[in-house]
């Protein structure tokens, strides 16, 4: 066994290693071998209440995973502070400049400070995990005094590349790459990470664990994610998956679906146990001091009001909702951009605004977990909660059947009539998924999401940000133009372009970047209160971008006066140019005239965002999307600009008509640019469809290059769940068809789907990949039993819980005892040597023999080679076998040896099996003891 090692430089040099390894997969198999090792230090060298736990270890590794610990108030600079004044350096001095200016140089403060330690701390740390736990825990929410004073005991005890690690788990920013806090957590356990999601205690999820007996499968225990559920402690809350209109069509034929109004608010849970109750917001952190930990306390804004509306007979409840602030002379919610609608910032006494509780779901209802109901009857139970509701304190959400797509427009119209955020959709069936969003059942549809139903904007970019390492800028200050032709930021925004584009973006314009000194006022753009960026932009050299968003919102931060909400980047204009661009006049008329006129009277002053769609939704949106391309043409005979970014990959050979006209087709694999790729691209063009760098909204399909399934961007793709992503395959035999249709999707073909097409591959195949109609070949048979054909299908392995099940349904559960007696066993046989003559040959057949009707009914036997736990070692009977012998050998049995010591199996002899089966029920096994038998 290799010992355990409880120092932190272990931890440190664990994760060096992790962050030098050159591939995933190096990555996995490091931290796999680590907790393994745990695991076996835990089972052998210690039982009991004296069994260490891996808790402390994973508070290091996944610290930003650690609720327990509270927040540092520690920032990159300010961490930084704290080590100059440890260190004694001066403040001008080199040292000091180069540790304080890390990010100018593309490194981040870790990296800094290891060079600037040589010397000054010891080569190797003395500090236990328990002793770094504790001087972490010091350091959270402390003065500057407290800070450095914990810094100097660190750097006379600590390693230089100790506190390397040291640094980024305080700033929560480990930089492992692929190895995220979730996948560590993943590889510890599978099961944690949902687990940590509905208890939000990663000393719980540990507890949990660790407790469950070694070999036994934590589903059995806990099979449902109700189980986990504890009161007055954070829930990760279930998410909504974007849905295009598109798509909606299909799912409204398959179930049953509730319409709720999607809320403008912060989304919070209240726990209620008894008198006292606990606000959780969206993030965990407890608002209870503000709200009301009691309907007693008499500064808190919700709950002496929230205790009178609830039944008496709710002793224990969990709700989740939106949390919103309401205007008692409007009597309208207000938006987060209005004034004053920070809902934790109310105060008691306040006659004008309130904290509303609109609540959409509950989650435990007196003591009984209901996360794994359908959505249908926990909207029920929902109904007995309250004794009524309470305008301006605790509304239930408005919901409504949708009966079909006539209906759901209607809906969606009166949404946006009603200047509403959009409108969800539930399935009736759907269980609460504890961060759960593709997938779980909750859809989201706002108007921004439908193409022409909201204004867009063409804005000149003139300035950006760079990131972390000042190697490109991915946030761009876009702005319009006044009547005096000075230019004026309206917004800031980083999303919307592809990774290629922003590429060719940077490319463009980096010669044209400029700094600007924050007093500088001169110049054809206004800054205003917010100042200039990392780098400007003369507008005359500049390009435009078409923004679209939800609202447009009133600020102060901005020159223009308006900035937008949920800004992105839908188009590059190159065929316009600057002094085209919208204009700050068309803003004041968007805010006060076209969408809500009420804005500019004495009673809704207040109001300061204007939602932008500007018509409504025809059953023509949900019919396929035609493929018009990721940039607006210029219009005919228009000036042209000097700076282009390209859309598209390779040369425009794309042929009209073919089986793949008007789809835009995204080859993706782990090297851009290899030559499978520009073959498929080509193949793609050939055959009518248009190849695409990156994919969008109107991409038909990503089609994934072999061997490149587990590139870190593919895995990213696949992990959103918003595209139907492909294996070349399924190019290839597309384009090999002369049927003149496209070849459908198959289930072997895919390694992600929507849900859209989800739904179509299950009318049409089982779970296991099988067609409905189309022959079974040996090939496809073979496949399917290896199971390759499920590439979408997961999860159709038969855990021993649904095989139990299926068995007494089928059967009967008298009858299924009788026929799988040994379900759940497993044993390996001894064989004596053949050279011990005729008699022990004849005994091993018989033994075999018995081992065969071992697993006929259910057990399983381990061969020599096969490794894994077993419950018995078998032996034949009648002769002269010393149970020394039989536990000798099973050291040796490959693969048994690290996983269980010998002594922990049962040797019997094959008479067990024998009488077992004759009284239809498993013999007790003192009488078939191996060291009974007599000598």
């Amino acid at each position: 066994m290799t010992s355990w090692n409880e120092q932190f430089h272990t931890i440190a040099e664990l994760l060096q290693c992790l962050a030098s390894a050159r591939t995933s997969q190096e990555q996995v198999a490091k931290i796999q071998k680590f907790f393994n090792e745990f695991k076996q230090h835990r089972s052998i060298a210690h039982t009991g209440n004296e069994a260490p736990t891996i808790y402390p270890v994973l508070r290091l590794l996944v610290p930003e995973l650690d609720r327990e610990r509270k927040s540092y108030g520690l920032r990159e600079k300010t961490l930084g502070e704290g080590y100059v004044r440890a260190l004694a350096l001066d403040r001008n001095s080199d040292e000091a400049t180069r540790l304080l200016s890390h990010r100018s140089v593309g490194a981040d403060l870790a990296d800094q400070l290891v060079p600037l330690l040589r010397g000054r701390c010891p080569a190797r740390g003395e500090l236990s995990v328990a002793e770094v736990n504790r001087r972490l825990d010091a350091l959270a929410n402390q003065p500057a005094k407290v800070v450095e004073a914990e810094l100097s005991f660190l750097i006379e005890h600590c390693s230089p590349l100790e506190h390397r690690w040291l640094v980024r788990i305080v700033l929560r920013k480990l930089r492992l790459g692929y190895l995220s806090a979730r996948r560590i957590l993943q590889l510890y356990h599978p099961d944690a990470p949902a687990l940590l999601d509905s208890t939000g205690e990663l000393r719980h999820v540990v507890q949990q664990l660790e407790n469950t007996p070694d070999g036994e499968d934590l589903a059995l225990q806990t099979p449902t994610v109700g189980s986990s559920i504890r009161l007055f402690h954070f829930i990760k809350p279930m998410l909504c998956q974007r849905l295009e209109l598109p798509q909606v069509g299909a799912l409204l034929t398959r179930h049953t679906f509730w319409l709720e109004t999607k809320m403008d608010g912060e989304r919070f849970q209240i726990h209620k146990d008894g008198p006292r109750y606990r606000y959780l917001s969206r993030n965990g952190v407890d608002y209870s001091e503000t709200f009301g930990s009691t309907a007693d306390q008499l500064d808190g804004t919700l709950t002496p009001m929230l205790a009178q509306l609830l039944k008496e007979s709710v002793t224990s409840v969990i709700l989740d909702g939106e949390m919103m602030v309401f205007d008692r002379r409007t009597l309208r919610y207000r938006d987060k951009c209005d004034g004053g609608a920070d809902v934790k910032a109310l105060r008691p006494g306040n006659g004008e605004l309130r904290a509303c509780f609109c609540v959409y779901d509950v989650l435990l209802l007196n003591g009984t977990p209901l996360t794994d109901l359908p959505y249908g009857e926990r909207a029920a139970l929902l109904g007995t909660v309250f004794v009524r509701e309470q305008i301006g304190f605790l509304v239930r959400c408005k919901r409504e059947l949708v009966r079909d797509a006539p209906h759901l427009v209607q809906l969606l119209n009166e949404a946006i009539d009603g200047q509403q955020e959009g409108v969800v959709l539930k399935r009736e069936d759907a269980p609460y998924r504890p961060n759960r969003r593709a997938g779980g059942g909750w859809y989201k549809i706002k108007p921004d999401y439908i193409a022409g139903l909201v204004t867009d904007f063409d804005l000149v970019v003139l300035g950006g940000y760079y990131n972390a390492y000042r190697s490109a800028v991915n946030v761009l200050v876009v702005g319009a133009v006044d009547d005096a032709g000075h230019y004026l930021p309206v917004v800031k925004v980083s999303m919307g372009l592809s990774d290629a584009q922003w590429t060719e973006l940077n490319r463009s314009l980096r010669p044209h970047w400029r700094e600007v000194k924050r007093e500088e006022a001169t110049g054809p753009v206004r800054w205003g209160r917010s100042g200039p960026p990392d780098v400007c932009i003369d507008p005359a050299a500049s390009i435009v971008l078409q923004l679209k968003g939800s609202e447009l919102v009133r600020s102060g931060s901005y020159a223009a006066g308006y900035t937008i909400r949920f800004p992105r980047i839908v188009a590059i204009r190159s065929d316009k140019l600057p002094d085209e661009v919208c204009q700050v006049a068309e803003l004041k008329r968007l805010a006060n005239e076209e969408h809500d006129p009420r804005s500019v009277t004495e009673g809704d002053a207040s109001r300061k965002a204007f939602k932008l769609a500007n018509g409504h939704v025809t059953l023509e949106h949900f019919a396929p999307v035609s493929n018009p391309g990721s940039s607006k043409p210029g219009p005919s005979g228009g000036r042209r600009r000097k700076l282009t970014v390209a859309t598209t990959t390779g040369k425009d050979t794309t042929v009209e008509g073919g089986i793949l006209a008007r789809r835009d087709i995204c080859v993706m694999g782990g090297f851009p640019g290899c030559a499978p790729i520009r073959e498929l691209e080509a193949l793609v063009r050939r055959h009518g469809g248009r190849a695409v760098a990156n994919p969008s909204d109107n991409t038909f399909a990503i089609v994934v290059t072999g061997g490149s399934e587990k590139s870190f961007k593919v895995r990213k793709f696949i992990e959103t769940g918003r595209y139907d992503m492909v294996r070349a395959d399924w190019l290839q035999r597309a384009t090999a068809n002369d049927a003149g249709h496209l070849e459908p999707f198959r289930p072997s073909d895919m390694l992600s789907h929507t849900e859209a097409t989800r739904l179509a591959l299950a009318e049409a195949y089982d779970r296991y990949g099988d067609s409905y109609t189309r022959t079974v070949s040996p090939t496809s048979f073979r496949a399917l039993l290896k199971h390759d054909a499920g590439g979408i299908w997961h999860g159709v392995h038969l855990s021993e819980r649904e095989l139990l099940l299926a068995e007494r349904t089928l059967v009967g559960p008298d009858t299924a005892r009788r026929r799988r007696l040994f379900r759940g066993q497993s044993a390996r046989l001894y064989l004596p040597p053949k050279g011990e003559g005729a008699l022990v040959a004849v005994g091993n057949l018989r033994a075999q023999r018995e081992m065969l009707r071992f697993v006929g009914q259910g057990g399983r036997w381990l061969r020599d080679t096969d490794s894994g736990p077993v419950t018995y070692v078998f032996c034949q009977a009648g002769t002269e076998i010393d149970e020394g012998t039989v536990r000798s050998w099973l050291k040796n049995v490959a693969g048994a040896g690290d996983v269980q010591e010998p002594d922990e199996v049962t040797v019997l002899t094959v008479e067990w099996i024998e009488k077992s089966l004759e009284r239809e029920q498993l013999c007790d096994v003192k009488e078939f003891l191996l060291s009974n038998l007599p000598n």
